[in-house]
């Protein structure tokens, strides 16, 4: 038996679709600078700051980036300080 893969909550969907439009090399990663953009257009008054502890929350790997693997990790982390949307 195969388990179906658990769907993202709406917010977490939109919040996705944000933080991948802002993959803007288009590699499948956010740096750190994405990030910033990312927070940014979401509304952080600091957004240099939460990029980088999004970063420290959920690069797993430590490569200095988010792939798809770690990304729900960081929507963990934006949805757990505030940075939630909805339709």
């Amino acid at each position: 038996m195969r388990l179906a893969p658990k769907k993202l909550s709406p917010t977490e969907d939109v919040l996705l679709k944000i933080f991948k439009k802002h993959d803007v090399n288009g590699n499948g990663r956010l740096c750190r600078a994405e990030l910033k953009e990312a927070f940014k257009s979401l509304g952080s008054r600091c957004p240099d700051w939460r990029a980088g502890r999004g970063l420290r929350h959920a690069d797993a790997n430590g490569d200095g980036s988010i792939d798809e693997g770690e990304m729900k990790a960081l929507l963990k982390y934006a949805s757990e300080h505030g940075f939630t949307v909805t339709d």
